[in-house]
C-alpha cells in the first residue's frame, strides 16, 4: 500500500468570479483498502466570500480533473460560486468513512479574471 503524505489536493481549481463549478475532491488516497465515504462534514472557506452549494458523497463516479475517475463513495461534490477575483481561498472538506474515521482534504480555489 503506497503511503499518503499530504492531505493538501494535488492541485489548485481555477475558476473566475462569475462562474459557477460543480467541484469534487477525490479522498481514495486518504482511504484504506475498502474504506468508503458515508457523511460529509461542513466545509470551511478561508477568507470568507464563496457561495458553497450542499455537500454529498458522490453516489456515481467522476472525473478525476487528472486524467482519472473517482470511483463511487470516495469522493465529495460541491458546487462552489462568486468569490473575489485576485483571491486565493482554502477549503477545508472532512467526511466519516465506513470504517468510523473522520477524513479531512484540503483544496486551493482561485479566483482570477484573466
Amino acid at each position: 500500500m503506497s503511503q499518503v503524505l499530504s492531505v493538501r489536493a494535488s492541485r489548485p481549481l481555477v475558476k473566475h468570479p462569475g462562474e459557477s463549478l460543480l467541484m469534487g475532491v477525490h479522498y481514495g488516497p486518504l482511504l484504506l483498502p475498502g474504506e468508503l465515504l458515508q457523511s460529509p462534514l461542513p466545509v470551511e472557506v478561508s477568507p470568507p466570500g464563496l457561495s458553497l452549494g450542499p455537500v454529498a458523497v458522490n453516489a456515481a463516479p467522476f472525473p478525476d480533473g487528472l486524467g482519472g475517475t473517482v470511483p463511487t463513495g470516495q469522493g465529495v461534490r460541491l458546487r462552489v460560486a462568486g468569490g473575489l477575483a485576485g483571491t486565493d481561498y482554502r477549503l477545508t472538506l472532512g467526511a466519516t468513512t465506513t470504517a468510523g474515521n473522520t477524513r479531512i482534504a484540503v483544496c486551493e480555489l482561485r479566483v482570477r479574471t484573466d
